[in-house]
């Protein structure tokens, strides 16, 4: 085979380093939404070192870990000798000393690299994005920079061999397996049907984010120290988490950093947390409901500075609505806003259900539930699946003691705790029309409503889109199509959001597997999600086939004139003129004018002749 071009080569090495710059800001964006989650748990351990707290910055750590482990499995030490691949070698380098090597040294520093990185587990590397909930939903994320790496190294020196494509499938596997190490009580990837959906221990997720990030802030330093220039001078490389404490050299004392503190004025984190509010996929009724509270107490606010009389609204809530519709992401942005709005002094989330609150013995639901109170003071309280705390014979004991706890904890702190109980809506309705001093406390409820089928294809693009992939025309019919089928044939199990992401996450996949094959990576290859990527749970290729064979009408509005009106579904991911402006538009997604219906699997030729 031909070796590839110079151009071919400067192609390869340019997309390499901008996937390697986008890696790095997955794990420190994913380090700042985990110090606004979980950055409260460290003052629940014994003192650390004030460097230790900075997330973000232990987060960039952990992703040179990756990046190597991505490199060192596609390229084993005993292979690195491919001159194309050393020059991917060196830019890695490059990104994690932050200077070049060349000539005598790159060659042993890509071993040492090499040798380094087959220390580290996928487990290690990846392990905040599988224990920590606020970062489970980027796994899909994390798969997808992986994968965009391990081509471009595969596939730089323009041959497509078996052992690459090994190589390839064994980085997936691993992956894989580290869903199954890691301690979560919840899959990674929630699926869809209602059989295999799990009940969420959010006591377990909240001793595993403790954890993690316990191990995240313990090993940040060894991982920096180990991966660092200096660390290749030495005699014996320095292994992330795995290698055994007496192969590390000696970690020298360095003087504390500051602690990193919240600069932002009231006002600037109240902009932050609306803003967040505004980007999140529909939900509109949820977005005028907490404006026109927020927008009441920030009146009360002013009315309090002028010295009028002013009211104490309850803030406590009810949530009801099916799994996937965004209420845990709502919960976090209004504790947000309450922080900003001077409501609540921290403004922080805290995650609980039945199993956090509920002892096992007589006489210590009590204490269990106020210890998990205490933890949400000055903040949000948020308890999934509330309706399990009673039962509807009236012989849960211990049930009806938390709910009693939290009761009087409700109204005794009312200006320093808000309370939020989440669950289906039949269920929860029930819940606090059946228990008074429930109904009289919960003074705002909100109803999550499914997502529709746009909404669905929104948020796939939302996904694709941190990632930098494109959805083309026929891929989008594709996905409006699928989740249409999905959306008039759900039951209250339905994903909403999660199976966008599932599909998303398989799409990806497929990709992957349909451009291992390829000659040459180009950026087009990397990022366009054809039509035959596209991966709908619960339906087959031959069904979609089948739904997106017909033209189609999608019903848009005019964002110039406000003019709503039906075109033809080919036009999505184009711009149009509007049919009552005349002003150019971009359609990007519609909503379908008419119902799919799911097609039966196309039969054998054999079975049709025999019926004619």
């Amino acid at each position: 085979m031909s070796s590839p071009s110079d151009d071919a080569i400067l192609q390869s090495i340019r997309l390499y380093r901008e996937a390697l710059q986008q890696t790095q800001a997955l794990f420190v964006e994913s380090g700042e939404i985990a110090e606004g989650s979980y950055g409260w748990l460290a003052g629940s351990d014994a003192p650390e070192p004030a460097g230790n707290h900075n997330l973000p910055q232990q987060m960039d750590d952990l992703h040179e870990g990756f990046v190597m482990k991505v490199f060192a499995t596609m390229v084993p030490a005993s292979t690195a000798r491919n001159l194309e691949q050393r020059q991917l070698g060196r830019i890695l380098l490059e990104h994690v000393w932050g200077e070049t090597v060349q000539g005598s040294k790159l060659h042993e520093a890509i071993d040492w690299l090499i040798t380094t990185a087959e220390g580290f587990s996928w487990y290690e590397v990846t392990r905040p994005f599988l224990e920590l909930p606020s970062l489970r939903d980027r796994w899909g994320e994390v798969i997808t920079t992986a994968t965009r790496m391990a081509h471009l190294i595969a596939m730089v020196d323009g041959d497509d061999s078996s052992a690459e494509r090994a190589h390839l499938q064994s980085m997936l596997d691993g992956l894989e397996n580290a869903k199954h190490v890691a301690k979560s009580p919840t899959s990674v990837t929630a699926p869809t049907i209602a059989a295999a959906s799990p009940t969420v221990d959010h006591q377990a997720d909240l001793d595993n984010a403790r954890e993690a990030i316990s191990w995240l802030r313990s090993e940040a330093k060894r991982l920096r120290e180990g991966t660092g220039h200096d660390a290749a001078n030495q005699p014996t490389p320095t292994h992330a988490g795995g290698g055994s404490p007496a192969s590390a050299p000696p970690i020298q004392p360095e003087p504390e950093e500051p602690a990193e503190v919240d600069e932002r004025t009231a006002e600037e984190r109240l902009a932050d947390a609306r803003a967040k509010l505004d980007r999140l996929i529909g939900l509109d009724a949820i977005k005028n409901q907490i404006q026109t509270l927020a927008n009441f107490l920030a009146m009360e606010r002013h009315r309090e500075q002028a010295g009028l009389p002013t009211t104490q609204p309850s803030l406590h809530m009810a949530f009801v609505g099916n799994p996937g519709t965004g209420k845990t992401t709502v919960a976090r942005i209004i504790a947000e806003i309450y922080g900003g709005l001077g409501v609540l002094e921290k403004g922080h989330l805290i995650e609980t259900d039945r199993s956090g609150l509920v002892a096992e013995y007589a006489g210590q639901t009590g204490p269990k539930t106020n210890a998990k109170i205490d933890e949400a003071l000055d903040g949000v309280l948020f308890i999934d699946e509330a309706y399990t705390l009673i039962d509807e014979s009236g012989q849960d004991q211990y049930g009806r003691e938390a709910i009693q706890t939290l009761l009087k904890r409700m109204e005794d702190q009312r200006d320093r705790l808000v309370v939020i109980l989440a669950g289906y809506p039949k269920e929860m309705t029930k819940m606090i029309r059946s228990n008074p001093g429930l109904s009289s406390r919960v003074g705002t409820t909100m109803h999550f409503d499914d997502y529709d089928p746009e909404a669905l294809c929104r948020i796939f693009e939302l996904i694709a889109a941190k990632a930098q992939y494109v959805i083309p025309t026929q891929s989008r019919r594709r996905l409006l199509r699928g989740f249409t089928h999905l959306y008039f044939n759900r039951d209250r199990h339905f994903g909403n959001g999660r199976t966008s992401r599932n599909s998303f996450e398989r799409s990806v996949r497929r990709l992957a597997n349909r451009i291992a094959g390829s000659m040459e990576v180009t950026r087009e290859l990397l990022t366009t999600l054809q039509p035959s990527d596209i991966e709908i749970p619960d339906l087959t290729d031959a069904q979609l086939d089948a739904m997106t064979e017909p033209s189609g009408m999608i019903r848009v509005t005019c964002p110039h004139c406000d003019t709503p009106q039906v075109i033809e579904d080919t036009l999505m991911g184009t711009t149009t003129n509007c049919n009552s402006c005349s002003e150019p538009m971009e359609v990007q997604w519609g909503s379908p004018v008419i119902d799919m219906k799911a097609p039966a699997e196309p039969q054998p030729e054999q079975d049709i002749q025999s019926k004619a």
